[in-house]
């Protein structure tokens, strides 16, 4: 069953985005569930539903509700939002799908009809919304150069990956059923494993004051994110052993070596060193106008094992008014910039941690940034790394 927040249908006025008669269909094959919680449509012509008595049932489910309504509501409520239509509109029109062309439906509305033609639609659309959301990874990269689309996941392919994981999960109490999503949006490709967890068990609260015990598994959502343009794998789960597991055997399926991912290192810190300002270049990077370097952090080491972190609005000109100073000496651990933007009115943080850690404020800004960090030599390709730790790529929200 679904993650379902009643809540989020709790809202009369969330109710009435959706027609009449839409939301009737919808909740047709539920109607003897809440005719039983003292909901009726109304039969008169005109008659207005009572919505704040259908959004109470939904904020107060009780031991008989039905799962398949809960999942119901949750996949149309996660994909009925302004950003969702055109995709819903593209992959209905892509599969042939036959729904009302309607020029006055509200994206609940589209939501709606979708889910009533092709639930497995809907469904695949939100696994699609999880894994674009998803931020954090932890970076491998092949052992050859390799510059190539994801391969082609066809149906036979995509049943025989998830049988593996599936005897996985099972001899690891995480039961079986997942299910891979592959999304194709060149350069990257993005790869979505849902399965179980292990089984939950915990007190629940009834609505006659006496407590009982709810006993079920959980769902998870994990997340791999390749670039064609290095052969990269992102690979974001909760555990190192689902981790091996998804590199094992994508490797092995689908690039014919189970070793073909092992970790690698992302980013260094070494132009700083190197080059000095001249790293901050951005002359050759097209919608960025500026980057200053405004703090470091050093590791000394020693008996006492020092960490330095300094902090300036422009930490090489700080360094050259001192006539001397340089970052030679330590291992830089962190640095942070401000990076400017065209047509941005402020300037935003990118902070790069090596082996791999990289924060934007800004998921949209990664790609230029990403280009200025290559050209410059932030980003290693192809180099071997002795750090035992697989690199991560943090994107995250300011």
């Amino acid at each position: 069953m679904a993650s379902f927040n009643p809540r989020k249908f709790s809202d009369p006025d969330r109710l009435k985005a959706a027609a009449p008669e839409r939301l009737r269909a919808f909740l047709v094959p539920w109607h003897d569930y809440l005719a039983a919680r003292g909901f009726q449509f109304p039969t008169l012509p005109g008659a207005e539903i009572d919505y704040a008595a259908l959004a109470q049932i939904f904020l107060t489910p009780d031991r008989d509700t039905p799962k398949e309504m809960v999942d119901a509501l949750y996949y149309v409520h996660e994909t009925a939002s302004a950003s969702d239509v055109d995709e819903l509109i593209a992959a209905v029109q892509a599969q042939g799908i036959d729904i009302a062309d309607d020029p006055g439906a509200t994206p609940l509305d589209l939501a709606i009809d979708v889910w009533c033609a092709a639930p497995d639609l809907v469904r695949s659309r939100h696994a699609e919304a999880l894994a674009m959301r998803q931020r954090n990874f932890e970076y491998f990269g092949p052992q050859q150069p390799l510059k190539a689309p994801f391969p082609d996941v066809d149906d036979a392919l995509r049943l025989k990956i998830e049988a593996e994981l599936d005897d996985w999960f099972e001899a690891h109490r995480r039961g079986r059923g997942c299910r891979i999503f592959v999304f194709r949006h060149s350069p990257m490709t993005w790869i979505l494993v849902r399965h179980g967890e292990t089984m939950r068990r915990e007190a629940s609260q009834r609505d006659d004051g006496g407590a009982g015990t709810e006993f079920y598994r959980p769902q998870c959502h994990d997340v791999l994110l390749y670039d064609e343009r290095s052969g990269d794998i992102g690979v974001h789960a909760k555990t190192k052993g689902e981790r091996n597991l998804y590199l094992r055997t994508l490797g092995r399926l689908l690039f014919d070596d189970e070793e073909h991912f092992p970790p690698a290192g992302r980013f260094t810190l070494d132009p700083l060193v190197h080059h000095g300002s001249a790293a901050l270049n951005v002359e050759d990077i097209d919608g960025i106008t500026g980057v200053r370097l405004v703090e470091y952090r050093r590791y000394w080491g020693g008996a006492f094992r020092e960490t330095e972190t300094r902090k300036a609005e422009d930490v090489f000109g700080a360094l050259a008014a001192r006539a001397g100073g340089s970052l030679s000496g330590g291992r830089l651990v962190s640095a942070t910039f401000k990076v400017a933007f065209d047509g941005a009115e402020k300037e935003r943080s990118v902070t790069i941690r090596p082996p791999g850690i990289a924060r934007f404020e800004r998921n949209e800004d990664s790609e230029l940034i990403e280009c200025w960090l290559r050209e410059r030599g932030f980003i290693l390709t192809g180099v071997d790394t002795d750090d035992d730790e697989a690199a991560t790529a943090v994107l995250a929200d300011a």
